[in-house]
């Protein structure tokens, strides 16, 4: 069965993946409008939520969360595919995405829908400083900062690295609990 994901999974899949709206919607063959709609909470169609989905699955996007029938998903996210274990073959890693970076800063803040003036603001940081470490450009005082701002901010990283080859595997963010998550669907209720 395929199941629609929440906003904020959206977002943060789309952000991993480093698409623009109208990238996505060129995708998954719909209009940037649906796609804007989807990744707010706006009224959309269930089949628009599902060919973002399956878009998205076909780039190498996991879509995480917990749900029941009638719930609303908790724990939800995004992240990269990946080996269910680290000890696997090579030519098993091989075949899903892998990533230079440990921690997806760009996707976290999509996850919160919000603007990176906003978390600079709220993490005592630069615009200049968020964009770096979003572009993975290191500085190991303002990562451990920001990383901790979206921690204390309920957010967490997911992912394992392989020390043989360098790289990331199943790099993401999700919510650690619900509290944000019902935090955020009375907010969009807002809006």
């Amino acid at each position: 069965m395929r199941t629609p994901a929440p906003a904020d999974s959206l977002r943060a899949a789309r952000a991993l993946l480093d698409l623009s709206q109208r990238e996505a919607a060129a995708g998954a063959k719909t209009t940037q409008r649906s796609v804007s709609a989807a990744e707010n909470s706006e009224a959309v169609l269930l089949e628009t939520n599902l060919q973002l989905v399956d878009f998205y699955v076909s780039r190498g996007i996991e879509f995480l969360g917990e749900t029941s029938i009638g719930k609303h998903v908790v724990r939800a996210g995004a992240s990269l595919a990946s080996p269910l274990s680290p000890d696997v073959e090579t030519a098993v890693k091989n075949k899903f995405p892998a990533v230079q970076l440990s921690v997806p800063f760009r996707a976290a803040r999509a996850l919160m829908a919000k603007e990176q003036a906003e978390v600079a603001k709220a993490a005592g940081l630069t615009v200049a400083v968020i964009q770096n470490l979003e572009r993975g450009k290191m500085s190991r005082p303002s990562y451990e900062q920001l990383r901790s701002w979206y921690e204390a901010n309920n957010v967490e990283f997911t992912g394992w690295g392989d020390v043989a080859t360098g790289k990331y595997y199943g790099v993401g963010v999700r919510w650690k609990d619900s509290k944000v998550r019902e935090v955020t669907n009375e907010l969009s209720d807002h809006r």
